[in-house]
């Protein structure tokens, strides 16, 4: 998936939690993104079978989604915390690099690597 998907994957799990209403606008400003991007990246998660929409309605996870985002979203909160506290990145970079490696890691890497910073205590 491409690191724009992943990051409004991400963007709608975390608005969700907030209970927020789940629009393309509201995740276009949340990410500062325009809407044809949010468009483009929302029709790839459709067919990945991530999120679901009725017809100009709001967007919601599937289960499939629903787990897909938890993982990215542990993921990305172990890595912040290992870049800030222990590699000593400031927050905007640390979180910019999260994003990054969620994009390019494979699968069994993303699972053994949170499977550490549960380990170490980094991430639940």
């Amino acid at each position: 998936m491409k690191e724009t998907p992943e990051r409004i994957l991400h963007v709608i799990y975390k608005l969700s939690l907030e209970n927020q209403l789940l629009k393309s606008i509201a995740i276009a400003k949340k990410l500062g993104i325009t809407r044809p991007d949010v468009f483009r990246s929302i029709k790839l998660l459709k067919n990945y079978g991530y999120i679901y929409q009725k017809p100009y309605g709001k967007i919601a996870l599937t289960e499939k989604g629903r787990v897909r985002a938890e993982k990215i979203h542990r993921l990305h909160k172990g890595l912040l915390v290992a870049l800030t506290n222990h590699v000593g990145l400031a927050t905007d970079e640390a979180s910019e690099a999260a994003y990054s490696a969620e994009h390019i890691l494979s699968e069994s890497a993303i699972d053994k690597i949170l499977a550490l910073l549960i380990k170490l205590g980094l991430t639940e």
